[in-house]
Parts: structure tokens; C-alpha cells; sequence
């Protein structure tokens, strides 16, 4: 199966079965075993037709009169296929864009529609291979311009302001920067770095964050010796940032209450010199493995993971010095990661804060006197982020903000207890984090 094949097969899986993107197309990638550089092709594709789905889509209706909506899945992507070619990727022959996007057609149950394929591509070619824009400005020309719904920019809007909306959306085109975290129980980042260098891996260690790089054309991590031998692990910066916030010491017992896959426990469990207890829970016994999958290969021992409910108190496992609350979130800061997220309904975004707020509520009462309790989301949401902390506070006067420990405090200032991250400072994912104490 060749690169365009694999993205339009798993485009066709997002739409359909509403699929992560990354686990689509990952399983694919998986079964088919393409070369290094089909592998990239097909990513590219898929990751910009689902970025760029708005802006195709509008610019596709130009030239169709029917509504996109009645189109078969398989014509309507083998569209937006060949149009994200013939616009976004210079490299790629306009003859072989069309000519392979009508052969996805032909090769599909929808041989029929090879002949509308081939002209609706050749119009727009013809037109010089430009997007279409509404004319008048405004919040509707935005969301054609960039890809984001009007609803994601009528929020960030509201809780920023217009300029930062714009801004977040156009810093969610593209692919995201890709951060290793160091496991300091097996070496140093330096040591890290050369090692990855050898294999041909382009390193840059993290100037503010301890243990973290940025890598560049590094194809396959999973299958780099680094990797291999537990001495990195894939996170982004914004959520090794999280983990550091807890301030996880030797010999102390932690719990992470939302753990899967297991990256933030796995930070904890080294600040902890792997000393103490770190009991690690997820809802889900598959993916409370893959945190026992994740520890074995770095050589973590003090981590417990286990099945649990973070909504629902359990009195057997008693108290903890620090706990984490990574809440379920809309995922609204890691849109670049998985651009389905962006087609989230406002009643998906309005019924996540109570439910988090619950959930932090339960995680407060796991935390003894003294002790530290930390709240995170992967959300650019007020109401998901300092609207849940606000109310938390003004529940339960028996905790009070705390500033952040050293190493998160050297990125995010001396004395902060809260912090909103962004790409559009330091590049970060979007992401949250809210540090308490119990008095």
C-alpha cells in the first residue's frame, strides 16, 4: 500500500468510526510496514488534509453544486486529497496529484466517480491551485483561513481575545515540534543526545527544561537504541512541565489519578529516584498495562499501576503526600497533535467541567495534611482550567494555591501556582496546570 493509499485509508477511518487520528493511521502504518519515506508522505497527507479539512472543503464548494455532504466518503476524500496536493505541497507533480487521486477512485467501490474526480481536480488546477476565501472578514473567513471551527475561535475569543484566537489557530497548522524526555535513571540528556546522533538523529537539549529534547528527522523513535534501552521516552515539554510541578521526592508515596499511558508517573518516578510508592490508576485494565509496559522499559520498580475510577473515592488506599489530577479534558491545547479534536460539539465542551471538578473534588480527598495536589488539563479552555480551580478553591477552603516547585518555577516564574502554556510562548503544547497545598 503506497503513501496516498494509507492516508485516504485512514481518513476514511477517522470519518467513518471516528478514530483518533493517530491510532488510524499508526495502525496502518503498522500493518503495511511502508519504506521511511512513504511513511512521511503518508503522514503528511493525512495530517494536512485534517488540518486543512475546512479550508478544502470551502474551497472544494466552489466547484461542486451539490452539497459536500451528499458525496461518498471515498469521492469526497480522494478530493481532498488531490486538492491539499495541488496547494500545499510544491514537491509533488500536478499531473500526479490528479492522476493519483483518481486512482484511489478507481481502485474503490466508486469507479463511477473517477470521471467527476478528474475535473472537479483539473478546474482547480486550471484556477492555479489557490484556496478560496470568503471575502468579507470576520470570525467565519478565519475559520476557512485556518481550519479551526468558528465555535473553537468564538471560545478562545471570549477567554483571550481575537488576536490570540488567530493566532492559536494558525500555530495549529503544521506538524508539532517532537520532545523527548530523559530518563535520568539510565544517563544524562548529553548522553542521550550523542547517542541518538550516532544514528543520525538531529538533537537540540532543552535550554530551561532539565532532561528534555527536541529532535528533528528522526523517523521512527521506537526503533532508536536510546529508545530501546529505556534512556528516552516520546512527551512534549508542556507535560514533563506537568510532572515536575508535583515535585515528587524520594521515599514519598504519589498517586496519579488519570495516568494512562503513564509518561507524567514515569517523570514522578524518577524525581523520586525510584523511592517511595507511586500508585498509578487508569479506568481501563488495557491501558493500566500500558503504564506497566512504559516502567519495565525504563527500569522503573516504585510505580503500582492499577485499575481505579478517578471520580470514585477508594478509603483502602489511604493517604498520599502528593497527588496528581490530570483531568479528561477537551484537549483543545493538542490540536496540532490530533486536529479531530477540533470537531469536538459545544455540548461535549460544556459538560467537561463539572465532571472535572468531581473528579479534582475526589482527588482532594486522597491528599493528607501538608500535602500537595496538583491539577492539569491538555485544555486552552477558562471554563476547563481556572474556571474548575476557581470553584475547587471555593469549596473546599481547607486548600490554598502553592507556588511551584524549582524546577517548574525556573520556566514559569518565581512564586507561580498556576500556569496556562502555549505554542505561542516556548512552543508548548497547550496545557494547564494548578498546584494546591492542604493546610
Amino acid at each position: 500500500m503506497d503513501a496516498r493509499r494509507i492516508a485516504y485509508t485512514a481518513l476514511l477511518r477517522v470519518m467513518r468510526d471516528k478514530s483518533y487520528s493517530n491510532l488510524a493511521l499508526d495502525a496502518i502504518l503498522k500493518a503495511e510496514n511502508p519504506s521511511a519515506q512513504e511513511r512521511q508522505l503518508a503522514s503528511t497527507l493525512f495530517y494536512g488534509v485534517l488540518e486543512r479539512k475546512l479550508t478544502i472543503d470551502y474551497t472544494l464548494s466552489r466547484y461542486i453544486k451539490k452539497k459536500l455532504a451528499s458525496l461518498d466518503g471515498e469521492v469526497l476524500v480522494a478530493l481532498e486529497l488531490g486538492v491539499y496536493q495541488l496547494a500545499c505541497l510544491a514537491g509533488i507533480p500536478q499531473p500526479a496529484a490528479v492522476n493519483e487521486s483518481v486512482n484511489l477512485i478507481k481502485k474503490s467501490r466508486k469507479q463511477s466517480a473517477a470521471g467527476f474526480v478528474n475535473g472537479v481536480l483539473r478546474a482547480f488546477q486550471r484556477d492555479g491551485c489557490r484556496f478560496r476565501f470568503p471575502e468579507e472578514p470576520g470570525l467565519f473567513r478565519l475559520s476557512v483561513e485556518t481550519g479551526m471551527p468558528e465555535e473553537i475561535l468564538r471560545r478562545w475569543s471570549a477567554d483571550y481575545s481575537e488576536e490570540t484566537a488567530a493566532a492559536l489557530a494558525r500555530a495549529c497548522l503544521g506538524r508539532p515540534p517532537l520532545h523527548l524526555r530523559v530518563n535520568p535513571l539510565r544517563g544524562t540528556a548529553e548522553e542521550a543526545a550523542a547517542l541518538l546522533e550516532e544514528e543520525g538523529v538531529e538533537v537540540k537539549i532543552d535550554p530551561d527544561l532539565p532532561n528534555c529534547l527536541e529532535i528533528f528527522r528522526s523517523g521512527s523513535i521506537a526503533e532508536r537504541k536510546a529508545f530501546r534501552e529505556g534512556l528516552v521516552s516520546v512527551q512534549d515539554k508542556a507535560s514533563q512541565l506537568c510532572a515536575l510541578a508535583v515535585g515528587a521526592q524520594p521515599g514519598e508515596r504519589v498517586f496519579d489519578l488519570c495516568a494512562a499511558p503513564g509518561s507524567k508517573s514515569f517523570v514522578m518516578a524518577q524525581e523520586m529516584e525510584d523511592r517511595g510508592e507511586l500508585r498509578a490508576f487508569d479506568l481501563y485494565p488495557a491501558r493500566a498495562g500500558l503504564i506497566r509496559q512504559g516502567a519495565e522499559r525504563l527500569g522503573i520498580t516504585c510505580i503500582r499501576e492499577g485499575v481505579g475510577d478517578a471520580s470514585q473515592f477508594d478509603e483502602s488506599l489511604g493517604l498520599a503526600d502528593r497527588v496528581l489530577c490530570d483531568a479528561p479534558c477537551s484537549g483543545l491545547g493538542i490540536i496540532r497533535r490530533k486536529p479531530e479534536i477540533r470537531w469536538k460539539t459545544a455540548e461535549e465542551l460544556d459538560a467537561l467541567p463539572p465532571l472535572q471538578l468531581s473528579i479534582l473534588e475526589n482527588a482532594a480527598r486522597y491528599v493528607r495534611p501538608g500535602g500537595t495536589l496538583v491539577y492539569s488539563t491538555c485544555a486552552l479552555s477558562k471554563a476547563e482550567n481556572e474556571g474548575v480551580a476557581g470553584a475547587f478553591l471555593a469549596k473546599h477552603p481547607e486548600f490554598q494555591p502553592d507556588p511551584m516547585p524549582p524546577a517548574a518555577a525556573a520556566v514559569l516564574g518565581e512564586g507561580c501556582s498556576s500556569a496556562t502554556l502555549t505554542p505561542l510562548r516556548g512552543n508548548f503544547d497547550g496545557f494547564y496546570i494548578a498546584r494546591f497545598v492542604r493546610r
